[in-house]
């Protein structure tokens, strides 16, 4: 079952999370070159954990084959978190934690 959970988390796929959650340990954001101010990174982080509404995520392709091994072999993906106001990042979620929106 999780290796079919696994294969419908393709590149765009929109997700959300099972059940709220605090923010795990591993999850990290991708360096976006100071666009976006920590404090922002830091809430788009909770809120998406927290199963907010008004957040929209999508799972992102990874173009490094290396990375894409490591993410998979840590069981994770990457995904785009993005709210009303235009504020965007990338961050990494466990796969078994989210599931795909229809």
């Amino acid at each position: 079952m999780l290796g079919a959970a696994r294969m419908s988390l393709t590149a765009g796929t929109r997700v959300k999370v099972v059940a709220p959650m605090s923010v795990p340990i591993d999850s990290t954001w991708d360096d976006d070159n100071q666009r976006t101010s920590r404090a922002v990174k830091r809430r788009l982080q909770q809120l998406f954990f927290k199963g907010d509404r008004r957040i929209h995520a999508a799972v992102q392709y990874v173009i490094s084959e290396t990375d894409r091994a490591r993410l998979k072999r840590d069981n994770q993906v990457k995904i785009e978190v993005r709210d009303a106001a235009g504020s965007s990042i990338v961050i990494t979620a466990p796969t078994d934690k989210l599931k795909a929106v229809a």
